[in-house]
């Protein structure tokens, strides 16, 4: 008895093999007669329809649909290979962001009912100024010392408090929700910025190196400032990009901080040592801040490069040693969105249900536990 076949067309086949992340290779080992699919040739299979419907993550009647569709998630993309626009996010990414979108909306409805401000310094900023003389000005809006290090072992929770004792929301995660078999890639994005109403978040992709990280929080805050929310790969592809990562490289390293701590009479790749830990960015980044400020000229700059370029370097280890869930689960929506979420369950303004489902728990009980660890340890940040 044949198989029934199912009748895709070729966009949407397209669409949908983009969708499950296969290269072309991959694609024609699992799906041999593809190509012949796309030339109208041969149709598949039930069977290998709704295959393809799960690697690709849409309900399988989206196959049916003459063109691709809810693909859109009104978010700028600033994201770039070779100067070239990238075409579309995964599944993971887009997931990602929706969810984002979703905890950003319950809270600035929340927060303008209960009259919470916006950040005072979105879209504060134009492209048209210097990114170093507005980081400088964030710098100091932030409370850091303006010929400084940010303080501490750990830059990047440093810079989240700040930010999020200014008002703005930021997520960290490595994974989609919880899904540990569902990992983000960093070859697809390393940050983006969301914005509703002045309010913003900034979701940062761990699966990348603590010092990028850093940096990738620096420069979403360069979104934030000048208005601009967006998914970004940090790449000089796009004006804005190129932007947001001076802003970027001010606001971890200014200028004035990194001339007081050289010191001339070491060796170059010493002090690229020295102040790469002091100011938490990667020895290569370092380098090129020096070079950037004089410090050293560019033929030393490339002689000392192999010396300190950075190869393996990467994301934080999950299960390795994991803190407690509910430091976890903070630290993946964000220390203030899960405080003020689980506030207003607690206040009864929301129900416990609907806090757990912006948690990303799975029950009502599974809140309450979230909560109960939560008092009984105290305010800890990840």
């Amino acid at each position: 008895m044949n198989s029934p076949r199912v009748s895709v067309t070729p966009s949407v086949l397209q669409w949908a093999a983009r969708r499950t992340g296969l290269d072309d290779d991959e694609l024609l080992k699992r799906f041999p007669k593809f190509d012949s699919w796309l030339e109208g040739d041969a149709q598949p299979t039930l069977r290998q329809a709704q295959d393809l419907a799960r690697r690709a993550k849409i309900p399988f009647g989206r196959l049916l649909l003459k063109e691709p569709s809810g693909e859109d998630t009104g978010v700028a993309d600033f994201r770039t290979v070779r100067n070239s626009a990238l075409g579309s996010m995964s599944p993971d990414l887009q997931e990602v962001v929706l969810k984002s979108q979703q905890r950003l909306a319950w809270y600035s409805d929340y927060a303008k009912d209960e009259g919470i401000e916006p950040p005072v310094f979105f879209a504060s900023a134009s492209s048209s100024q210097r990114p170093q003389d507005v980081a400088l000005s964030i710098r100091e809006h932030l409370g850091f010392d303006a010929e400084a290090p940010f303080p501490g072992a750990d830059k990047v929770r440093a810079l989240v408090l700040s930010m999020e004792e200014a008002g703005v929301l930021v997520a960290r995660n490595s994974i989609v929700e919880s899904s540990t078999k569902r990992r983000l890639s960093v070859d697809e994005f390393r940050g983006f910025t969301i914005e509703d109403d002045g309010f913003c978040l900034v979701f940062i992709n761990t699966r990348d190196a603590k010092t990028a990280q850093l940096f990738s929080l620096a420069h979403e805050l360069g979104h934030v400032v000048l208005g601009k929310p967006g998914v970004s790969d940090h790449t000089d592809g796009v004006q804005l990009e190129r932007w947001c990562n001076q802003f970027a490289s001010e606001l971890i390293a200014p200028a004035s901080a990194v001339q007081k701590l050289f010191d001339d009479t070491m060796p170059t790749k010493d002090q690229v040592e020295r102040l790469a830990r002091r100011f938490g960015l990667s020895r290569e980044a370092m380098l090129w801040r020096f070079e950037e400020l004089g410090l050293i000229d560019q033929e030393e700059a490339r002689r000392v490069l192999p010396l300190v370029k950075h190869t393996g370097e990467r994301a934080e280890r999950t299960g390795e040693g994991a803190p407690p869930h509910h430091v976890l689960v903070r630290s993946r929506v964000g220390g203030r969105f899960f405080d003020t979420v689980t506030q207003a369950a607690v206040n009864g303004q929301i129900s416990q249900r609907e806090a757990a489902r912006y948690l990303g728990s799975n029950s009502s009980e599974s809140f309450a536990n979230l909560v109960n660890a939560r008092q009984a340890r105290g305010r800890e940040a990840v």
